[in-house]
């Protein structure tokens, strides 16, 4: 999971919640035979640089009907005077299937991530609605450090414990933000296999393209593989390929201003 930054208003969104304050998700996909809502959603996924919001799986080439919207603050909620979290800019973010498109090679639920894990252990009652406080909200992440490590050896995403020192977030129910953060990775089942074997195929190429840059005697190909990865916005598991390249990532990422 990486920041979230989201582009400038006002969009067709938010005209309509100005218009409709009190009206419903569903009425805005609606509105305006669905027009409104595709371009919101182009929108959202565009200013994620086409990532899914949660795991970082790489959208861009799927169809509108292979992304989702999801309410991080759950858009039923109305105990807040005066907010319709349904309507909501700033509650909106962009997600991928949740591995519910992939059961003939992936069993589930055990493979449901993102979203789609999370709305599972609603339904179970085994997280707290809405869930503000007890996972990370990607729009309230700090661009640096990276509050995520990485187990190269299983390919699993772990706490990285220096970097949530450095980090106050907004909302959190738990007693350190360690905590928070290995909710967060629990919630979204980001170390499903389906993740998991998509991140260990990451690192196997770097590594590949590492070996093979040596034996020619390229001593700049950390750099290089850098600008390569980061000059367009984003590459798929964006954190992922970060924390593979350590120094080298944060180098480029600062000279291009990154910030989410």
């Amino acid at each position: 999971m990486k920041r979230v930054n989201k582009s400038t208003l006002p969009n067709l969104l938010t005209l309509f919640a100005t218009n409709y304050p009190n009206d419903s998700w569903d009425n805005f996909r609606n509105h305006n035979a669905s027009d409104d809502y595709r371009e919101v959603k182009d929108l959202i996924f565009t200013d994620q640089g086409g990532l899914c919001a949660y795991c970082e799986k790489s959208l861009k080439e799927e169809l509108l009907n292979k992304k989702r919207i999801e309410h991080y603050h759950s858009k039923s909620d109305k105990s807040t005077p005066g907010v319709n979290w349904a309507l909501d800019w700033n509650n909106v973010i962009g997600v991928c299937l949740g591995g519910s498109d992939t059961k003939q090679e992936h069993p589930l639920p055990k493979n449901f991530s993102c979203d789609a894990h999370k709305a599972h252990l609603e339904d179970k009652k085994k997280l707290q609605i809405p869930c503000v406080g007890y996972v990370l909200d990607p729009q309230d992440l700090v661009a640096s450090p990276v509050l995520f490590d990485l187990d190269k050896s299983e390919g699993k995403l772990i706490v990285n414990v220096a970097a949530c020192a450095q980090y106050t977030p907004q909302y959190n129910n738990f007693e350190t933000v360690e905590e928070l953060v290995e909710k967060t990775i629990e919630v979204f089942n980001l170390n499903c296999d389906r993740l998991i074997k998509q991140r260990l195929k990451v690192l196997h190429t770097f590594e590949h393209i590492i070996n093979a840059a040596r034996k020619k005697g390229n001593t700049q190909i950390h750099s290089q593989l850098a600008e390569k990865w980061f000059i367009n916005k984003w590459p798929s598991f964006f954190t992922t390929r970060r924390i593979i390249l350590g120094r080298y990532a944060e180098q480029y990422l600062n000279t291009i201003q990154y910030d989410g």
